[in-house]
């Protein structure tokens, strides 16, 4: 007879695997050959957020807990620090501490991840972690800490929120370092980056597969479409797009596209509208058509814009091969028509009409394929209290549109398991923080 104690530990951390949060902390409490094969996944990713930072310190920090067992350090490969504690604006100087001699002892750590503003006190410990692949942070450093943070080698990928001067103008010298080893470029919000810099940094990453320039105020769609000149082998590309007197046509727009990038997987289009009528749909179009031309194989679009904008349905026709669209009101004809001519749709993220949830779920049932739906809405997109989707509405979907297993909305998220005699189970969780900005590519377990 097999049991827990005489089965291989590889065999128990792989079974392990399927298991999350509170589930995995509940296995090691079983016996102490579950704890051995739990361990490596609980303490694989260290992940701090405010409804830790609420409680703290009250509760135990995940690095206070490797502290006081140092051996667990070697299992570490991803921190993700999403919020510190404060008291009366006052970060914890001990939190602190706990965290970055965490970093100093986890000697495995792929990625790390900094929203808020501490990174100057971990970058000394980050220079030293040869294994470190990808960074994300907050990058409003001075010129000392510019200079530390270039001297961090390896990262495949790097993501930063924000950035002050000194930051952005140490990027072409931090990246010609990286050249060989550098695959992913997003910067969000830095609006110190201009023209020049930016030109600089991409000059020297011509194997470079993902570009991410979004919300920076000094850089337009033209400057980002103009420089992919220097990045033909782009597998997804993200810019914002400003609508107003200084944007050129959409034709101008497209002729500063230089080189053609038959290999984009992922387009994101982060539009911000000042003009009425807008003219972002037509921007949409001929980048649309740009990718048919180059026989790009596009696997999701995804379209945002800051107003909301009711899409025609002659547009939808073009973007039959689309998975994506934030912030935009389709017709429930749209809707069917994309759910019938995309055979392949497994995730559809749009904005659910919550007075017209039955033709609505009937729209979505022309798709067999379709398993996960993501509400879009925008909270302040309208006036008034919006209202909420309720759990009757859920299951109305669930009951119509086949496949579907996962409705996503608000902070909640829904899923459904079929009883064998009829009937859906509903479960509700919590949407946890997105790893990634919104405007990143679906990773390898989520693309379509």
């Amino acid at each position: 007879m097999v049991s827990a104690d005489n089965l291989n530990l590889d065999c128990l951390e792989h079974i392990f695997a399927y298991l999350y949060g509170n589930d995995l902390v509940s296995v090691s409490l079983v016996s102490r050959s579950f704890l051995a094969g739990v361990v490596p996944r609980l303490y694989r990713s260290l992940i701090f957020k405010l409804n830790q930072a609420k409680r703290y310190p009250a509760i135990l920090s995940p690095f206070a807990s490797v502290l006081r067992h140092p051996s667990l350090a070697t299992h570490v490969r991803h921190i993700d620090i999403r919020t510190v504690p404060s008291n009366r604006s006052i970060i914890h100087p001990e939190f602190m501490r706990d965290c970055a001699r965490t970093v100093d002892i986890c000697d495995n750590l792929v990625s790390f991840t900094c929203t808020p503003s501490v990174l100057p006190s971990f970058l000394l410990n980050l220079q030293s972690k040869h294994s470190l692949q990808h960074l994300r942070a907050s990058a409003n450093l001075t010129h000392d800490q510019a200079e530390h943070l270039a001297k961090i080698k390896g990262l495949k990928s790097i993501t930063l929120d924000a950035g002050s001067l000194y930051a952005v103008d140490i990027l072409p010298k931090w990246v010609t370092g990286l050249k060989t080893t550098l695959t992913s470029l997003a910067l969000y919000s830095v609006h110190e980056l201009n023209e020049s810099i930016l030109e600089s940094v991409l000059i020297n990453l011509p194997l470079l597969t993902g570009l991410h320039v979004v919300n920076c105020s000094k850089v337009d769609h033209n400057t980002v479409l103009r420089l992919t000149s220097y990045t033909p082998d782009l597998r997804s590309l993200s810019f914002t797009s400003w609508d107003s007197p200084r944007a050129m046509a959409a034709s101008s727009i497209i002729s500063g596209i230089t080189a053609p990038l038959r290999r984009l997987r992922h387009l994101t289009i982060d539009s911000h509208c000042s003009l009425s009528p807008t003219a972002m749909p037509g921007l949409w179009t001929s980048l649309i058509q740009q990718t048919r031309m180059w026989s790009s194989p596009l696997r999701s679009i995804t379209l945002k814009l800051t107003d909301k904008l009711l899409i025609a349905d002659s547009f939808i026709h073009q973007l039959l091969d689309s998975h994506t669209l934030l912030n935009c009101s389709l017709s429930l004809d749209s809707i069917r028509n994309i759910c019938r001519r995309c055979p392949e749709l497994e995730r559809f993220a749009v904005s659910i009409p919550v007075k017209d949830i039955y033709s609505f779920a009937e729209a979505l049932s022309k798709s067999t394929s379709l398993h996960t739906l993501s509400d879009v809405t925008d909270a302040h997109s309208s006036h008034g209290a919006r209202v909420t989707i309720s759990k009757p509405d859920i299951r109305t979907i669930m009951e119509i549109v086949s496949n579907l297993r996962r409705v996503i909305t608000d902070e909640r998220v829904w899923t459904a398991e079929k009883r064998k005699h009829g009937g859906l189970r509903l479960e509700l969780k919590r949407k946890t923080s997105p790893p990634a900005h919104w405007f990143m590519p679906p990773s390898k377990s989520q693309q379509y």
